[in-house]
């Protein structure tokens, strides 16, 4: 039963995606590959559905609605399949194969274990539990009760909205199905990554590291590994669109923010830093100009953005400000500020926060800049210039910096904050770090081969 539902509610979700996503994309020979086309449809899907519980509220009105327009729109999506996906029978076939076994590994490893760590039980999964026992997203689930003000109820929906429905279509909770959510949401994820493919070192180590190095954070229900994965792709897909220049890639970065945005709060402070980063990679390299966003953003695609950013407005802006929902870390208050300036000037806070965040044994923040830093020197002296690791890098100076700035702020005990949350909020910075390297890589790699290249023709005219 399990296994018919879960399927059942991908193909559901797909069909969302599809609604929205299919007209943003060409329908000529310049149609992107099916690897980067599914990623893309699901993650809007993702963002749909969430936004039509945002408005409905009810659990099973929302899927009533849901199955009609996915319904309509998988009908007419099978009824121009080979138009939408063109598949080429002469491609290799390796990268389908390791994201099935990837994926199977992660379901299983996944669904295997019930739910018990802290966090994940506490606040992701408790406000879905919330959620399926109201069978509704609405006051009625009980967010702002005292009782429960302790997990974080400001914190977004998607994720707990997604087990939930789940949950409802089985008529059941358990400690094992809503878990069922983490795997949703690592799909988009494996095949983005692979859509960087090749036969080299350099999708080698980008795939080691994305998913296998944050494997501990995506098992456990735990949200920061999601953030950092979301968060590298979103940084991968820019560098490729500086490079390439193809639509696509824009389109699924913007979708990638527009997730993290649902996910977590960290999630929207991230869209915004990308967001900054790409602009400020845009002016320093005077790249961007006016009329090529005019000539990717038509009517359609504004409005496509409009309805995958409306999700985080809906809950971020409105609900939580209607129903007087409240972050624990109280950030923008004077008493945040006073902290702030406090610890800043105390000689001792500043420094510990720089300890624990980056020089820390337990943090691979230090890790990854070491060898962002060896690849970038590499790059240099080999006289290779590219642009598509700056955006992350800028993501990951000013993400950095941010937190530098909330721990100062944070009306939590210092220590304990740091030792508690430090190990995980750091991942997002080395992963767009790692994210920023696999371009360096990249580039060296096609420098040596050039150069082997340049070596044989001259050997072959001496030969002459």
């Amino acid at each position: 039963m399990f296994f018919v539902v879960s399927g059942s509610y991908i193909i559901y979700l797909f069909g969302l995606g599809c609604l929205i996503t299919n007209p943003l994309l060409p329908k000529n020979d310049k149609q992107p590959p099916l690897m980067e086309k599914i990623p893309l449809i699901l993650t809007s899907g993702f963002l749909v559905n969430h936004l039509i519980l945002l408005l409905v509220q009810s659990l099973t009105f929302s899927l009533f609605i849901g199955g009609a327009i996915s319904g309509c729109s998988l009908l007419w999506f099978f009824m121009r399949l080979e138009k939408e996906f063109i598949f080429d029978h002469h491609k290799d076939w390796l990268p389908l194969v390791a994201i099935a076994f990837i994926l199977l590994l992660y379901y299983f490893t996944i669904l295997y274990d019930p739910l018990w760590e802290w966090d994940p039980r506490s606040i992701w999964f408790l406000h879905s539990k919330m959620i399926w026992s109201a069978g509704s997203l609405n006051l009625e689930a009980g967010w702002n009760h005292p009782s429960i003000q302790w997990s974080h109820v400001d914190y977004p929906k998607l994720i707990p909205a997604l087990a939930a429905q789940l949950s409802h279509i089985l008529g059941y909770w358990n400690e094992y199905a809503p878990k069922f959510s983490l795997f949703l949401i690592l799909i988009p994820a494996i095949f983005w990554i692979f859509s960087f493919y090749s036969r080299r070192f350099s999708f080698l180590f980008l795939v080691l590291v994305f998913p296998f190095g944050l494997k501990n954070y995506l098992l456990n229900g735990w949200m920061d590994g999601y953030i950092a994965f979301y968060s590298a792709i979103s940084v991968l897909l820019l560098g490729r669109y500086l490079k390439e220049r193809r639509s696509i890639d824009l389109i699924s970065a913007l979708s990638c923010l527009a997730l993290l945005s649902n996910i977590k709060n960290e999630g929207i402070l991230i869209g915004l830093v990308v967001t900054v980063s790409i602009v400020i990679t845009g002016i320093l390299s005077n790249t961007f100009k006016l009329s090529e966003f005019k000539k990717y953003f038509s009517l359609y695609r504004v409005g496509w953005l409009a309805v995958i950013v409306t999700p985080c407005i809906l809950w971020s802006v409105f609900y939580k400000y209607k129903w007087h929902l409240v972050n624990d870390l109280q950030i923008g208050t004077t008493e945040a500020f006073f902290r702030m300036s406090n610890r800043f000037s105390d000689g001792i806070s500043f420094p510990l926060i720089l300890k624990e965040t980056f020089f820390h044994d337990e943090s691979a923040v230090w890790l990854a800049f070491t060898i962002f830093l060896v690849s970038i020197i590499w790059l240099t002296i080999s006289k290779r210039y590219i642009i598509s690791w700056v955006p992350a890098l800028i993501t990951a100076i000013i993400y950095y910096c941010c937190l530098l700035i909330i721990y100062l702020m944070t009306p939590s005990d210092l220590i304990w904050h740091l030792n508690t949350s430090a190990p995980r909020t750091m991942l997002t910075i080395s992963s767009c770090m790692i994210a920023g390297t696999f371009f360096i890589l990249k580039e060296l790699e096609d420098s040596l081969i050039v150069g082997t290249y340049n070596k044989d023709s001259h050997l072959g005219e001496d030969a002459g």
